[in-house]
């Protein structure tokens, strides 16, 4: 970072804040310190079978997701770089512990006897992806269990009082409902109260699919994807959207 960063100031203000402020102020800020010195959080979210852990394996270059048909990713999961391989999985209540893990061929299979008890899981992994930035993998919306789905809203900050977890959103989706506009609303007025759309990709998955797996499939979802982006609606909550086959 160079001495006249943005990131350099905002660290050096910070610093000087928390010299000046009670130790309960202190405390937050020099979570902020960390948090800004740290890779970036990049929450993947959609709706449920949109892609998302086909999507995040391709991004770490690795099969560490489970991507059955079923809805897979049933608790919010962190992928961050380690040197050596490690889980630790944080209870509802309770001290975090580490529970046993293989490699599997499809995903990483690990050991949680009441995975309903568990807040969320954090993988790390000596990916050289995973150095300039930690992936998270949410639950899916839309769900059929409500719980399952209010996971992800908390953590990025939707319908909570607590500010969202995650910097930036790569929103999957196989075609632009409502509802998607309407969490790409909720994601933008809990994080930026200024309504930008910079920290939101949308990505238009299993973009192979379209047209019945034709030969022209991914040309043809190009064409999708720029239509969407000519709606005021959604290019005012993305700032981009992407096609793509995450196989």
């Amino acid at each position: 970072m160079s001495a006249n960063s943005l990131a350099d100031r905002v660290d050096r203000l910070c610093a000087a804040a928390a010299a000046d402020l009670p130790l309960e102020w202190s405390v937050r800020i020099e979570a902020i310190r960390q948090r800004l010195h740290s890779p970036m959080r990049i929450a993947i979210a959609g709706r449920v079978k949109a892609g998302k852990s086909t999507l995040l394996n391709a991004l770490v270059g690795e099969r560490l997701a489970p991507t059955d048909a079923g809805e897979c990713t049933r608790l919010v999961t962190w992928y961050r770089y380690a040197s050596a391989y490690e889980v630790q999985a944080t209870p509802k209540s309770g001290q975090p512990f580490a529970p046993g893990f293989r490699k599997g061929e499809a995903a990483l299979e690990i050991d949680l006897e009441s995975p309903d008890h568990v807040e969320r899981l954090e993988i790390g992994w000596p990916a050289r992806s995973l150095t300039a930035a930690t992936y998270i993998d949410t639950p899916g919306l839309g769900s059929l269990s409500p719980s399952v789905s209010a996971a992800t809203r908390a953590f990025l900050g939707i319908d909570e009082r607590e500010p969202s977890q995650a910097d930036a959103v790569v929103y999957l989706m196989r075609h632009a409902h409502v509802e998607d506009a309407q969490f790409l609303e909720g994601f933008r007025d809990a994080g930026l109260p200024m309504g930008s759309p910079v920290n939101t990709v949308s990505v238009l998955s299993r973009a192979d699919e379209v047209g019945a797996g034709r030969l022209d499939a991914i040309e043809s979802a190009r064409v999708i994807a720029a239509r969407y982006m000519r709606d005021d609606r959604l290019r005012r909550l993305t700032g981009e959207m992407v096609p793509l086959a995450g196989l």
